[in-house]
């Protein structure tokens, strides 16, 4: 890259000189707004020499600070020290996760346990107690239910044998109580 007077240049010879793709110098030339000064043969497009020198002083300048090398290492190293952050705090919120989780477990099991406290108190406090305070269990219960049952029935049915009932029948309350005949 030279800084001596240039003569009109192609894009493609701009390219050469300043080491910088067609493509870009082409995007400059359109975002600069430049106009070429001549058309040489095959349709080519010639820019002024001032033009041209801008274009190389615009790139000699570029390539002197070294922006562009010294760029891409720092980014990846900015990146690397992101990524590293990054996973200290996705560490940082899984060891988080895992304590919630432990305090989620111990407090279901606290609360199943108080659960079954209650169910055992509601049991004890539904089921009946006789005179002495001694638990009557269900079962027992419904057995001396039962066994009333058949005894009355069974005890009904002796005195309907004998001849008296345990309630006056309609026939009694009209003429009194019979009386035992015997053959």
């Amino acid at each position: 890259m030279t800084n001596t007077k240039t003569k009109p240049m192609t894009i493609t010879e701009l390219s050469r000189v300043t080491g910088v793709s067609g493509a870009s110098i082409t995007a400059l030339v359109k975002k600069w707004k430049l106009k070429s000064t001549k058309t040489g043969e095959y349709n080519r497009k010639y820019y002024s020499a001032k033009d041209c020198q801008r274009i190389i002083d615009y790139y000699s300048s570029k390539a002197k600070t070294g922006t562009k090398t010294a760029t891409k290492t720092a980014t990846k190293d900015e990146i690397i020290q992101t990524l590293r952050e990054q996973i200290e705090d996705q560490r940082h919120q899984i060891d988080q996760l895992n304590e919630q989780l432990k305090m989620a477990q111990i407090n279901l099991s606290q609360s199943q346990q108080l659960q079954l406290r209650q169910a055992e108190q509601i049991k004890r406090l539904e089921t009946p107690q006789d005179a002495t305070g001694a638990v009557v269990s269900a079962s027992n219960s419904q057995g001396a239910e039962e066994s009333g049952k058949d005894t009355r029935m069974s005890h009904k049915t002796n005195e309907d044998d004998q001849g008296e009932a345990e309630s006056p029948s309609l026939f009694q309350r009209l003429f009194g109580k019979k009386k035992k005949i015997k053959f």
